[in-house]
């Protein structure tokens, strides 16, 4: 039978054939959703590595130990033929892992454009799982109103089965748990057992958290983030919460004191997981080197890595002596006010990063052409541009005698820079 009428046939036979059973299976704690209960069982005994006896014991409160048995890649096959898909004809694009129809219902249900809804589906693991199945689970994502940005976060979630997502969700509402389907879209991650001894340990703590519900809606209030932000990223470091309340406050009071901004903790939680000693030495050390917003990368990068930040933050730190930062030294070069520059960062945000003397080859650079600074800051978009590039640019236009030319050739796009200069070419070195 050719894999594609094995496809077809399981896409129309998938809503039939799956099984939602009430419970899991206990032993291996298979998921609740298994169209095939073979191919599920092959595939989960691959993965086991956890011992039966070990799973069944619930932990001390104080010594809690969760193993990691959630199953991002999704939790349930609705058809063996499933198990190692590839794309077919009618699949969007080349090497999409999914049906055309799941790209249109993102773009229906959730107003996510085609490229977003492309690379929400890139993981292979999208093949394990029925097109049928992953349209299930929208609708169902969609009716409790999930929004497009969170399933723009966690696109993880739509490898799940709906009915095990709605029991997840019935139980995640419990007390000590969270308000909202939102809220707890994120602990979905881990399967029912490991939420029932969550909530068993948030239990334990109540006394530790009278004005929450449990730790969790604590630290987003510390973090001044959503709490649906610190549901879903808390998952993967999954020790913070089970960890010391004290060490959790005294880690973020230092994280604070150095100018480490929330926005920057929340995608990098493993900060956490490091010596508060060691935390406190490099962030000092970072500030000394001119370091005014650190990120936790720094905490826990290799001290090769950290010795190279600090010597390049020493250096601008040298170069931009007498201005009081980046944008301060800009403004200067290019005699044009503060509020220019801002403007010009917030648009791009990674240039604000960039190290000052990257800005000084291309201001220099840009001087020596004979452009003024009036020029520079009134088509500031061409410092996103690479020097090398600058630089191929202005002595091919030199070769040819288009010079002097505006300073909009040297931002202009590959092919618009071509034909610019291809017309001129035609126009001007007829021999």
């Amino acid at each position: 039978m050719s894999h594609w009428w094995c496809r077809r046939t399981a896409q129309i036979s998938a809503p039939l054939n799956t099984r939602c059973a009430e419970g899991s299976n206990n032993l291996l704690h298979v998921p609740s959703c298994a169209a095939s209960w073979n191919v599920t069982l092959t595939l989960r005994n691959k993965s086991a590595g956890i011992s039966d006896v070990a799973k069944d014991v619930d932990d001390e409160p104080g010594h809690l130990v969760i193993e990691d048995d959630s199953l991002e890649e999704g939790e349930f096959f609705d058809s063996p033929c499933h198990e190692n898909r590839k794309s077919h004809f009618k699949d969007v694009g080349k090497q999409v892992n999914v049906h055309e129809s799941v790209i249109h219902e993102l773009n229906h249900l959730f107003q996510i454009n085609h490229i977003d809804a492309l690379r929400m589906v890139h993981s292979k693991k999208f093949l394990a799982v029925s097109d049928a199945a992953i349209l299930k689970t929208l609708h169902y994502l969609k009716d409790i109103n999930i929004s497009s940005q969170q399933l723009q976060r966690i696109p993880w979630i739509m490898l799940h089965c709906s009915d095990d997502l709605q029991r997840k969700l019935r139980k995640l509402k419990e007390p000590h748990l969270f308000h909202t389907d939102s809220e707890a879209l994120g602990f979905c991650y881990f399967t029912l057992n490991m939420i029932m001894r969550y909530q068993k340990y948030f239990m334990s703590e109540v006394k530790t958290f009278p004005h929450h519900p449990n730790r969790v809606y604590y630290l987003a209030e510390r973090l001044e983030v959503p709490v649906e932000l610190v549901t879903e990223k808390i998952v993967k470091t999954k020790q913070i919460l089970t960890m010391s309340l004290n060490r959790i406050d005294h880690m973020l009071d230092i994280l604070y004191a150095y100018g480490m901004q929330p926005e920057d903790i929340v995608p990098d939680l493993w900060v956490f997981y490091h010596q508060i000693k060691r935390v406190e030495e490099r962030l000092q050390r970072a500030a000394q080197a001119g370091c005014k917003r650190p990120k936790p990368w720094i905490c826990h990068a290799t001290h090769q890595v950290f010795e190279r930040f600090c010597e390049r933050q020493q250096s601008q730190k040298e170069e931009l002596t007498g201005h009081k930062d980046l944008a301060s030294y800009l403004s200067h070069k290019l005699e044009c006010d503060r509020y220019v520059i801002e403007v010009y960062f917030e648009r791009n945000r990674n240039l604000e990063r960039m190290h000052v003397s990257m800005f000084k080859k291309k201001l220099d650079l840009l001087f020596s052409v004979g452009f003024t600074p009036q020029d520079i800051s009134s088509c500031p978009c061409v410092l996103q541009h690479s020097e090398r590039s600058m630089v191929a640019r202005i002595e091919e236009l030199k070769e040819i005698g288009y010079f002097p030319f505006p300073l909009s050739l040297l931002h202009k796009s590959q092919s618009g820079y071509r034909k610019i200069v291809d017309c001129y070419k035609e126009e001007y070195c007829k021999k």
